[in-house]
């Protein structure tokens, strides 16, 4: 039996709306009307300058090859460059961020994004309201080689592939109300060169390649203090613990200082490489002040969150 449409649209004229009925079909109509003239004057170009102007307050600078609108209240941006303050290129495939409504209608600033970068994606959301701002970030399949953001703020040209999560509840007046747990792995990790900058030593420590295997970075947020309760690294060449880690957060989160200890534990594998015998005395001798009973070597991790520094010390 075929549906003859001129009948149904005659039934539906001869449905009468009344009560409730009537209100809820203006509603409807009125919802819909609205989220589509939202949708098709939608102001990209607007939200474009204010995401530029933002963002060289902040000390960046942004382009943008292609901007389009996304969802209902949102944008998508194509082969985004951001350029840091220290002139360090982060290239973005992919961006899209949208405005959360429902946060957004009890006067909280709320935004959700999802981000295609370094070969994987990174998608999140953000809200803030006048005491606290809260940050939810999930990273799948970052290419660590392919982040030269990473490389400018370390020194080291690393490997691998990172993945994890962050949840955090921060609170600028108060940092002792501040809480989130964090929790991100990177598979076959690597440092495949570079240089460690170390106090007293004219151009720091040449890093050679050397393969980190697991990375693990666990903390949790309360009190006051990002607490590190496992950071390391197991691989067939290097072994990584780091202990009594934190970072005492502040309101400017960059400024925060950070404290806590590090011993990197080579194995036999790792001397016997061609690139790294020739360079076993000259290691150990630059390392001496640091070289501990079992063979590992220490160090002091001191500075701030934006500006992390080592320095050689046994324990």
């Amino acid at each position: 039996m075929k549906l003859d449409p001129r009948t149904w649209i005659t039934d539906l004229r001869k449905v009468k709306l009344t009560g409730w009925r009537r209100t809820a079909a203006y509603a409807f109509f009125f919802v819909l009307a609205f989220t589509l003239a939202l949708r098709l004057t939608f102001p990209v170009a607007a939200v474009k300058e204010r995401l530029l102007l933002d963002a060289a307050a902040q000390g960046y600078q942004i382009t943008v090859n292609d901007l389009s609108p996304s969802g209902l209240l949102g944008i998508r941006a194509r082969e985004v460059i951001v350029v840091t303050s220290d002139g360090a290129r982060i290239p973005i495939e992919q961006l899209t961020v949208g405005i959360r409504i429902l946060p957004s209608l009890i006067g909280r600033k709320a935004y959700s994004f999802d981000a295609s970068i370094f070969g994987g994606t990174v998608t999140g959301s953000t809200e803030a309201s006048k005491t606290a701002e809260r940050y939810q970030v999930r990273l799948e399949g970052i290419d660590l080689a392919r982040a030269g953001v990473v490389r400018a703020a370390t020194g080291l040209e690393l490997g691998g592939i990172l993945s994890g999560k962050l949840d955090v509840n921060l609170d600028p007046k108060d940092p002792q109300k501040s809480t989130g747990t964090i929790d991100f792995q990177v598979k076959d990790g690597a440092i495949r060169g570079g240089t460690v900058p170390v106090p007293g030593m004219d151009g720091g420590i040449t890093v050679p390649p050397v393969k980190l295997g697991a990375i693990t970075v666990r903390g949790a947020l309360k009190n006051g203090r990002a607490d590190f309760a496992t950071l390391e690294a197991k691989g067939d060449e290097m072994n990584i613990v780091a202990d009594q880690v934190f970072v005492q957060l502040q309101p400017k989160l960059a400024f925060s200082p950070m404290s806590g200890r590090l011993k990197l534990r080579p194995t036999d594998s790792f001397w016997r490489k061609e690139q790294v015998a020739p360079l076993k005395p000259i290691i150990e001798m630059g390392l001496a002040s640091a070289k501990s009973p079992d063979g590992g070597y220490g160090f002091q991790i001191f500075g701030t969150l934006n500006k992390p520094q080592t320095r050689p010390s046994s324990f």
